[in-house]
């Protein structure tokens, strides 16, 4: 997703060609590489969007959104060196200091950082932790 080839209009292309939960699609490793787990619950959240939506219903509108929030949460994990819950290290030994920046991930049943509404974890999607606000994102 930090290539020039990851634009708006490539994501919106993966989306319109599929009806997976939006959260799905982001992380389908055959079309767009490099979104994980985290990073999808993050710019899904940064973008107000929810995680179950069917990609496919997404204006382009919503897409750029998504898209921007993709790239800005890749960008800062990186520059913080990544996430780190327990062992991971970077190359210098470093544990990565974007756990601390955490707005969806990891944050099921404590309060949203933008309404204060309680935070809602499920498996329902793809059978990886999904930590959203019902109220935000939608």
């Amino acid at each position: 997703p930090l290539d020039r080839s990851f634009t708006a209009a490539h994501l919106s292309g993966v989306f319109r060609s599929t009806h997976q939960a939006v959260k799905r699609a982001l992380m389908d490793q055959k079309k767009i590489v490099g979104v994980g787990n985290i990073y999808a619950n993050e710019a899904l959240w940064t973008a107000g969007i929810d995680p179950s939506r069917d990609a496919s219903t997404l204006t382009e509108d919503r897409v750029k959104l998504l898209h921007r929030s993709v790239v800005t949460v890749l960008r800062e994990a990186i520059k913080m060196n990544g996430t780190s819950f327990r062992d991971y290290r970077d190359t210098a030994g470093e544990k990565g200091g974007f756990v601390d920046s955490l707005n969806a991930y990891g944050r099921e049943g404590l309060p949203c950082r933008r309404c204060g509404s309680k935070m809602v974890g499920t498996h329902e999607i793809d059978g990886r932790q999904t930590v959203l606000c019902v109220r935000c994102q939608h």
